[in-house]
């Protein structure tokens, strides 16, 4: 059989020339495409290039809808958008509800604010306000016309009724739910969120038992293919020192029933509560648990001074005791506090893949720097002596435990930007994990030494963050000063560093020695490694001198060939999918 007579690779005599060439076979433009499907520009275009393409790409399209609201008019370049029609939400809304385009979704995310008038006057009636009920139907009939969806989002300012909640569990494809709870303290019917027994991903934000949230007791009871749950709570209740969030209320149901929740990855954010009863560790396995996230729920770091004097402190103690029961270790933990059980517990998780330490921290309201007013008084973290300081001490217990056990299976590691790493602790670190492909750390990098130092020990290493050291004290000042010249330095002066810390000399750099490599980051500046290029130097000819040392002949020289990678400077944003990046955060992931 020829490629010409076959189907599949040869185009029929209705669509001969429909892309400008004879011979273009479907399945290469089918491809094409579907390297598309972020580009919404390229996608809108190339349906309206001929007949063929506007059906070939018309899933891509619509395979992810995102509609954002907003309470007021939205502007872009000057002009409101919707002119001369409705909203942009209104409009897509619109376009799911009366276009035979619903069935090509996958996706449906509803953020943004939606006004709401009068809500005030609404609730000492006892009713729902308008505009909130039509919303919902709204949405409703939306969701109905997509039959195939499997994603849906609710992010928006307003309740979900439970008309929608019906509308949900008719979708029979359905795997991922995010829900985000009121904000307002206004009184408001709450409703039940039904069974969803499908749903593998269910995410919940906003969470905060004075606003009247939905209850999901009924949920997580027939909840049997739940793998994914985060839970985000509001950050009010931590802020004001109210322990208000009640885990046994929510998992009442399996409690009664003696039924587990079997999940694969568990996130809490903005948690404060009492340490779970052993009721509600016994509706929860977390033995099949392969990924862990826990932000701003555990109280201060432990080498923070003030960490016993703040407010939270006793409730936040009452997981430390909690957590002393043995547990089936991780693959991956994500988590802003650090602490010598924590610590501990690390040098028995045997087999972790992904440890992120994360530099970003809760900022409440009221403060500038993030720290609440108990812990205005910033922690001794170095010292001018040989006596060690609480957080030397604490990065010495995290190094020991992953460089004397995780470190073989370690993949991708961030270490706090406060944490910095001498030329001996970053060789002894390099040296532990040599399966490395991610790392993020405060390395004292005053020059390119301590990279060419790294860089052999870890032939997978696919991207590495150097942090600005975030240290207090004379000492510190003095590290983060000689960081900040480093870095101002201009550009084509760190690069030409960075070269030469990647240079390989000889013939065997045609390959180069460290072929995985694909980002630098250097404080807020960022590269791109590329391919490698062959540059000729003049190198000096070196003889034996009177001591048996080399000593170079003055007046010769001689060729010889350096292989270097090419750099390219790029913006944070081009490295959104790298983890080192967007993991050190407190977005929801």
């Amino acid at each position: 059989m020829t490629l010409a007579a076959n189907h599949l690779y040869s185009n029929g005599p209705e669509i001969q020339g429909a892309f400008g060439v004879d011979a273009l076979p479907l399945t290469t433009v089918a491809q094409i495409i579907s390297f598309l499907d972020d580009d919404v520009g390229s996608l809108a275009r190339l349906c309206r290039t001929s007949k063929v393409l506007y059906y070939m790409t018309l899933p891509h399209l619509w395979k992810r809808v995102a509609l954002k609201s907003h309470s007021t008019v939205h502007y872009r370049n000057n002009m409101p958008e919707g002119l001369g029609s409705a909203s942009p939400f209104s409009m897509g809304l619109n376009a799911l509800v009366t276009r035979h385009v619903s069935s090509l979704v996958r996706s449906l995310v509803l953020e943004g604010d939606f006004k709401v008038a009068d809500l005030e006057e609404y609730a000492r009636a006892s009713r729902i306000s308008e505009s909130t009920m039509i919303l919902n139907i709204a949405l409703r009939a939306a969701v109905d016309q997509c039959l195939h969806l499997e994603n849906f989002k609710w992010d928006l300012n307003v309740r979900i009724q439970p008309n929608m909640y019906a509308g949900l569990t008719k979708l029979s494809r359905l795997e991922s739910l995010w829900l985000r709870c009121p904000e307002r303290r206004s009184p408001q019917p709450s409703s039940e969120i039904p069974p969803l027994p499908r749903l593998k991903s269910f995410t919940m934000t906003h969470y905060d038992p004075m606003c009247y949230p939905d209850d999901v007791s009924t949920f997580f009871l027939h909840a049997d293919s739940l793998e994914t749950l985060n839970m985000h709570f509001s950050p009010r209740m931590r802020d004001e020192c109210e322990p208000s969030v009640d885990l046994t209320r929510m998992l009442r149901k399996n409690i009664a029933a003696k039924k587990q929740l079997h999940l694969k990855s568990i996130g809490l954010y903005n948690l404060f509560a009492d340490a779970a009863s052993a009721e509600c560790e016994e509706a929860m396995d977390v033995s099949s648990s392969h990924t862990i996230t826990a932000l701003n729920s555990f109280g201060l770091d432990e080498d923070d001074a003030a960490a016993h004097r703040s407010s939270t402190h006793f409730i936040d103690r009452t997981w430390v005791v909690a957590s002393a029961k043995e547990k089936h270790p991780p693959k991956s933990m994500r988590v802003d506090h650090v602490s010598k059980s924590h610590a501990w517990h690390l040098s028995h998780a045997v087999g972790m893949e992904r440890l992120y330490l994360i530099n970003a921290r809760h900022k409440p309201e009221g403060t500038t720097n993030g720290t609440t007013p108990s812990s205005a008084e910033p922690s001794p973290t170095t010292s001018n002596g040989s006596t060690p300081t609480p957080t030397t001490i604490l990065r010495d217990l995290y190094l020991d435990g992953i460089c004397g056990v995780v470190g073989p299976t370690l993949k991708h590691l961030i270490l706090p930007a406060r944490w910095c790493l001498p030329a001996p602790l970053t060789a002894k670190l390099v040296r532990s994990c040599p399966n490395l492909t991610q790392l993020s750390a405060s390395i004292e990098c005053d020059d390119m030494g301590v990279l060419r130092l790294i860089f052999p020990f870890l032939s997978k290493l696919w991207a590495i963050r150097v942090l600005q050291p975030k240290v207090e004290g004379e000492d510190g000042e003095r590290r983060v000063a000689a960081f900040n010249s480093f870095i101002s330095r201009p550009d084509c002066m760190l690069e030409s560093k960075l070269e030469d810390a990647l240079s390989q000399r000889g013939p065997a750099g045609g390959v180069p020695d460290f072929p995985a490599l694909k980002y630098i980051g250097l404080g807020h500046k960022i590269w791109e490694v590329g391919g490698v290029f062959e540059e000729i130097v003049q190198s000096p000819v070196s003889q034996d001198g009177a001591n048996g040392s080399l000593t170079p002949v003055p007046g010769i020289s001689r060729e010889e060939i350096v292989y270097k990678r090419r750099l390219r400077r790029i913006d944070e944003k081009d490295v959104a999918h790298v983890e080192i990046y967007h993991m050190d955060s407190l977005d929801i992931i």
